[in-house]
């Protein structure tokens, strides 16, 4: 019994305590809600006032967002060049409700700003209205003058008046604003992006190319802050700076001769790509036509903004050709002497396939198959090759997955008739019908080539710069091996020889061996292809003993000549001549 009764005594005691204790943290909390109360509602107008005494402006601060660069030159990797720059302005506007001199503050304005006292005195005096916008864009330096000048017309405001008469305010404000600005305007702007109001039309947000894939990055973190002008702005972390592989230098001459090339050859659009061979760093992205990226909303068809260099699926045509023999090479189905009989022609059971000549070239080996780019020759080499094998030597070669170059819009082209049984889909694939890439594969799949059989990681982004200091670098990376060393130096020799003595020879640069080859597309359009319109391209690399830059040029529908070798191998020419005088590569022959 007394066990019951010692334990209902501890049990009160506990209740006690209990009750007690809330009513502690009853009266805590209530102390912080009505402080909460006096402090945003009682002297909500108070704090408000003391800041924009503070420095005469309550202004909404985001993170600053982070810049694009470029490597300034070849000299030194520190040396950057601004492709997306922070331009600071304000917006400064009046609350008429607490304008109590309209006459002087109107003065400062004409001053100030060269307005028109006619235009600005009646905002200055309007009555239930508590907004008004004066000056849209106003520079640092106005702002500061106009802080220098509201502080002495304060100043004299309140002299002689009691202190419960003085007034805190002017009644003026301003907000600070940042501008993006492209000096380079159209040269790379698909590359770059632009930036644009987001979906809640309150912020800016990165939109294609760059700016949108690295949105978060650049952007950086932390809501809108309320803060003085004078006062720190806290809670936010700016954006981190990109620092891109591309050579302002190479960019320019790139997209002014891929230009000059789409005009000369009334082509409707084109592209240009110069990779740095051994890294798989982009020199160059270059589109035409173009887009000042500063004058965005002024386009006449939103087309422009894409990135057709790593956007667009197209059939390739003929520089498949080097891919398949290269595949065939590898599998031991044929060597550059293995010869066949060129009839012109190959049948299968519902179709045939002939040279694009529509000739016949008796016996050749396999360099001449290239030399004269015969579509009979490479649907010989890979004749013997199961579907199934070449699908998967083109996935290793890069086809049918996004190149992974941490841009915006990047395609994966489609390989993938060649699940097909019939032979028919590998043998026009072998030429480049039937499948599908965009140029940044096509240009990285012939690098392997260049590079010794290896797939290497193109990278666009060379860094990130934090504003704390800490820097995200990205490394030159090899994917993996695709085809064996000697296949690809065997290749290298071919492909010489297509430039020496084929249909590539307009691709030529005096003084260097060069490698590449050509290819004139068909357009297919609702299942059938179409007439008079083809797709250009060359692709090609140099020096060929060590090869410093493999080179992608495509022009889309030119007019002045029927095959590439007279439109996009001269284009590749011009720009591997620069790139070679440019990085003073010693001639080769």
């Amino acid at each position: 019994m007394n066990y019951f009764k010692i334990h209902n005594h501890e049990e009160f005691i506990s209740e006690n305590r209990i009750r007690a204790l809330e009513g502690a943290v009853f009266l805590f909390v209530a102390i912080v809600i009505g402080r909460l109360f006096y402090l945003q509602v009682l002297e909500h107008d108070k704090y408000i006032a003391l800041a924009q005494k503070q420095g005469q402006s309550l202004q909404v601060v985001l993170p600053e967002r982070g810049e694009i660069f470029a490597q300034a030159d070849n000299k030194s990797e520190d040396n950057l060049y601004s492709l997306a720059v922070n331009q600071i302005f304000y917006q400064v506007y009046v609350d008429p409700e607490k304008v109590t001199r309209p006459k002087n503050i109107a003065d400062l304005f004409v001053t100030l700003f060269s307005l028109s006292e006619a235009d600005i005195l009646p905002k200055l005096e309007k009555t239930g209205d508590n907004y008004e916008l004066l000056v849209k864009k106003a520079s640092q330096e106005q702002v500061d003058k106009l802080q220098i000048s509201l502080d002495q017309l304060l100043a004299t405001a309140n002299a002689d008046k009691a202190k419960k008469d003085k007034v805190d305010s002017m009644g003026v404000y301003w907000k600070k604003e940042i501008l993006r600005f492209y000096p380079d305007k159209e040269v790379g702007a698909q590359m770059l992006g632009f930036l644009a109001p987001d979906d809640s039309g309150e912020n800016q947000a990165g939109k294609y190319g760059l700016e949108a894939y690295w949105q978060k990055e650049l952007a950086g973190s932390g809501e809108q802050i309320a803060t003085a002008e004078r006062g720190p702005a806290k809670g936010g972390k700016d954006g981190a700076d990109l620092v891109l592989t591309i050579d302002k230098n190479v960019q320019y001459q790139a997209c002014k001769a891929l230009e000059k090339s789409v005009l000369r050859h009334g082509a409707k659009a084109g592209s240009a790509i110069v990779m740095e061979s051994n890294t798989g760093a982009i020199r160059a992205m270059c589109n035409y036509p173009s887009f000042d990226p500063n004058k965005y909303n002024e386009v006449d068809n939103i087309d422009v903004y894409n990135n057709f260099a790593v956007y667009h699926n197209y059939e390739p045509g003929s520089v498949m050709k080097a891919i398949s023999m290269a595949i065939a090479i590898d599998l031991g189905q044929v060597n550059a002497n293995t010869t066949y009989d060129d009839t012109g022609e190959v049948k299968f059971s519902k179709s045939s396939i002939k040279n694009s000549d529509l000739k016949a070239h008796g016996i050749v080996n396999m360099t001449e198959v290239l030399v004269s780019s015969l579509n009979t020759g490479v649907v010989f080499a890979t004749k013997d090759i199961k579907n199934k094998i070449y699908y998967e030597y083109l996935e290793k070669f890069g086809f049918g997955s996004p190149v992974s170059l941490k841009i915006s819009q990047e395609s994966q082209g489609n390989i993938s008739s060649l699940k097909e049984k019939n032979d028919i889909y590998r043998a026009t694939a072998s030429f480049g019908q039937g499948v599908t890439v965009t140029p940044m594969q096509m240009l990285n799949a012939f690098n392997v080539l260049a590079d010794g059989g290896n797939l290497v990681q193109p990278y666009l982004v060379k860094e990130l710069k934090y504003p704390n200091g800490v820097q995200e670098k990205f490394e030159p990376k090899i994917i993996r091996r695709v085809v064996k060393e000697s296949t690809a130096a065997t290749l290298k020799g071919m492909l010489t020889q297509v430039v020496e003595t084929g249909h590539s020879r307009y691709a030529a640069v005096p003084g260097y061996y060069v490698a590449g080859k050509t290819g004139t597309a068909e357009v297919a359009e609702n299942g059938a292809y179409l007439k008079n319109k083809t797709i250009h391209t060359f692709v090609g690399f140099a020096p060929v003993d060590q090869p410093k830059f493999t080179i992608l040029t495509k022009l889309d529908y030119p007019t002045s000549a029927p095959f590439a070798e007279s439109t996009a191998a001269p284009l590749f020419a011009e720009i591997a001549k620069f790139l070679l005088e440019y990085y003073q590569i010693a001639p080769t022959r």
